[in-house]
């Protein structure tokens, strides 16, 4: 007699992301590409709730990175980079989903999941990074309360990485040093991009792979998952370095005096 318990198997779909996880599929360059097109859905909502996009506004200013929240929202550092802009203005996640997808997969199987990811991310730090610079550099109140997302800042990271794999490799580096050269000028044809967090992701993201490459003697001293974590910490204690500084400036106190 049936117990009427069935045994159970995995679905097609499960199976699927299993096997492409073991076989380096870009399992986490989808994930990544899913929840941005989840989030610009869920902005899309709240952008069109009402006629004056209050909630919008709020939620820009609770998710978006702007430099002068950052003390009290540190999260903006991760949130930004899964945000798009709303409304008809659809470029803007699917020019940044096309060009995550195109560099992203090579550089998922060369590094691995979880590498990739601290990658991808570190390199989105690199951005609000670039942005507290900016803002401590030009000293304009505008700059540090103007808010910014998107995924290019960490986009700009995984081109830093690739610039230093190919330059290792002794790859012909022309497409991607103009591929590059043409985004950070793209800023100077196209209103309202953040230029300063493509170059702090670049610049994020191209030191965190030249560690985690590291020397020959760095190889012989470490796996690469030991030098992708001792990459990882040093980017970011640098990182907060800079943070740090450009929050202790005057105009960043005179700010938060004012919230």
């Amino acid at each position: 007699m049936s117990s009427g318990i069935r045994n159970f198997s995995p679905s097609r779909s499960m199976r699927r992301l299993r096997y492409e996880w073991k076989h380096g599929g870009p399992v986490v360059t989808k994930a990544i590409i899913a929840i941005c097109v989840v989030v610009w859905i869920v902005e899309e909502i709240v952008y069109y709730a009402n006629s004056q996009h209050l909630a919008f506004f709020s939620m820009v200013y609770d998710a978006s990175f702007v430099p002068a929240l950052v003390a009290s929202k540190p999260w903006m550092f991760i949130t930004s980079m899964f945000m798009h802009a709303p409304g008809l203005d659809i470029w803007h996640i699917l020019c940044n989903m096309i060009s995550l997808w195109y560099v992203a997969q090579p550089l998922e199987r060369m590094l691995g999941h979880w590498q990739f990811l601290a990658l991808y991310l570190i390199g989105g730090i690199g951005g609000g990074a670039g942005d507290m610079l900016y803002a401590r550099a030009i000293d304009d109140p505008s700059a540090w309360i103007t808010p910014s997302y998107g995924a290019s800042g960490a986009i700009f990271g995984l081109f830093g990485a690739l610039l230093v794999v190919f330059s290792r490799a002794k790859v012909d580096m022309r497409p991607m040093i103009a591929i590059v050269l043409l985004n950070l000028a793209l800023p100077f044809f196209v209103p309202n991009v953040a230029w300063q967090a493509h170059v702090g992701g670049l610049v994020s993201g191209s030191g965190m792979t030249a560690l985690m490459v590291g020397t020959p003697a760095m190889r012989r001293a470490m796996n690469f998952l030991q030098r992708t974590i001792m990459s990882a910490v040093v980017v970011l204690v640098v990182l907060a370095a800079v943070v740090l500084v450009c929050m202790h400036t005057s105009a960043y106190s005179s700010f938060l005096a004012m919230l």
